[in-house]
């Protein structure tokens, strides 16, 4: 996994969990737990559809969590919020691969 795309997420939920109210120390350490769930459920999503760049995956897994992160405080269900809304993109991305295979 990209190092310099973890260290930026990392520093995206440092700084809103500063803006929530928390301690730089408390806050990072809230990043490091957020960060690494988003890494173990990008590693599920991975594990079920090895063809897919993992990079994206979670990117795209950041983007949603940090939308709810602002307003909620419970990470696993926001893991498990995204991890369920990213398979169901993914399932969707795939339908409509097949269908418009034949493009060029």
């Amino acid at each position: 996994m990209n190092q310099d795309l973890i260290f930026q997420q990392i520093g995206q939920v440092t700084q809103i969990a500063k803006n929530k109210g928390l301690s730089e120390k408390d806050a990072s350490n809230e990043a490091y737990t957020f960060v690494k769930g988003l890494l173990s459920k990008t590693s599920e999503i991975i594990q079920k559809n090895p063809s897919l760049n993992k990079e994206l995956i979670f990117h795209q897994m950041s983007t949603q969590a940090f939308g709810l992160y602002h307003s909620k405080d419970e990470t696993e269900e926001i893991l498990e919020s995204v991890f369920k809304s990213i398979s169901e993109q993914i399932n969707l991305s795939k339908i409509l691969s097949q269908e418009f295979s034949n493009l060029k």
